[in-house]
């Protein structure tokens, strides 16, 4: 091999952070030898996690539509195509993976009257670059409605994304938040009767039903129905007898597999949201401090839910943490599932069901 290119190879695979485009709007990439990462500058959202080989699927939702950065949303112009309604701003620019906070859900009635979106503000500001290094980036958004300053950490290692992320309460008031982590997968990695979820959940509900009608997972969730339309948001419980929650898709033809894990003490619950009609087809896997959709009036009327609290309190001038990892692999041919994601020292042990055959990552812990 020519020496120069054996002096520049070193040099050519290190991971960097690079501002960019994506879907026509500026955005930071993180990229790594395995892991691509992309991170909207409006609104925050991970816009993809691709595992970087010959045959690259980006298994996070893209909209068909065009998206726009949501602080050029003009009502008279955009909220007709985006929806209508006090979710069309935050739909204009909806991709991926995205924090819903200091709520997750609608606004109160009020609420969408004063210009208040679906999920919080964390979706609509922009969002500024305060650090990066080799392999990581700092990025933090100030929320000026309810005078919070949300800031992530994003750290990659091989093919696990760890993130940090802190909630600062600017004000010197208490409060109470809902806090979810709205990771929401599209086509092609999703598809109709083939994609297969697994998930640590135990208890659930359809999120509203005023009968109090329990689901037990997977319920039939467990995959994507193969029917013409449907649609759904239930809640569930992250099994309380375990320290961290997991969820898993997979899609056996594809051999993609991609899951994240987090602290159960961070986020007890799971919202699960399927849209599965003509015009879209996304599953999300919302990992959350609340079963409960909606703000404050909606969090204070159901302060506990299965005997575990459904919101925290955010204390004035206090701060919250909270940590998760994403992690993507291939799998064999003809694929069963996840039966446990396990976590060991240094590493992420990934049993298949059916099989129990396991697939390692190395990790760095949570």
């Amino acid at each position: 091999m020519n020496r120069l290119l054996l002096f520049l190879l070193p040099a050519l695979c290190a991971a960097q952070v690079k501002p960019g485009r994506f879907q026509g709007r500026d955005a930071w990439t993180l990229d790594t030898p395995r892991l691509r990462i992309t991170i909207l500058q409006s609104g925050g959202h991970v816009g993809e996690i691709t595992l970087r080989d010959p045959d690259a699927v980006n298994p996070l939702w893209i909209q068909k539509r065009p998206t726009i950065d949501t602080d050029q949303y003009d009502p008279a112009k955009h909220e007709t195509f985006y929806g209508g309604g006090a979710g069309a701003r935050l739909m204009s620019g909806l991709v991926g993976h995205n924090v819903c906070f200091p709520f997750w859900g609608n606004p109160s009635p009020a609420e969408g009257r004063a210009g208040m979106t679906f999920h919080g503000e964390t979706g609509i500001v922009r969002w500024k670059q305060l650090a990066a290094g080799a392999d990581s980036l700092t990025v933090s958004a100030d929320l000026p409605e309810s005078r919070t300053r949300f800031t992530r950490t994003l750290r990659v290692s091989g093919q696990v994304a760890y993130f940090q992320e802190t909630a600062e309460n600017l004000s010197a008031w208490d409060r109470l938040v809902g806090w979810c982590e709205h990771v929401t997968l599209g086509p092609p990695f999703l598809e109709k009767g083939v994609t297969l979820t697994d998930a640590s959940l135990t208890r659930g509900r359809s999120n509203g039903d005023a009968y109090g009608r329990e689901l037990v997972w997977p319920a039939d969730l467990r995959t994507v129905r193969n029917v013409e339309r449907s649609g759904l948001v239930d809640n569930f419980l992250v099994d309380p007898t375990r320290p961290y929650g997991f969820f898993a898709l997979v899609h056996p033809r594809l051999r993609l597999l991609l899951g994240y894990i987090f602290p159960r003490s961070d986020f007890p619950w799971l919202n699960i949201w399927e849209a599965n009609n003509p015009e879209m087809l996304t599953r999300g896997m919302e990992f959350s401090n609340t079963p409960s959709h909606g703000t404050m009036k909606t969090l204070v009327a159901t302060p506990r839910l299965f005997d575990t609290p459904a919101y925290e309190w955010l204390d004035a001038k206090g701060k919250l943490t909270k940590r998760f990892a994403a992690f993507t692999l291939r799998v064999p041919e003809n694929y069963q599932g996840v039966a446990d994601v396990r976590l060991l020292a240094g590493k992420l042990e990934i049993v298949e069901r059916n099989t129990g055959r396991t697939l390692t990552l190395a990790f760095d812990g949570l």
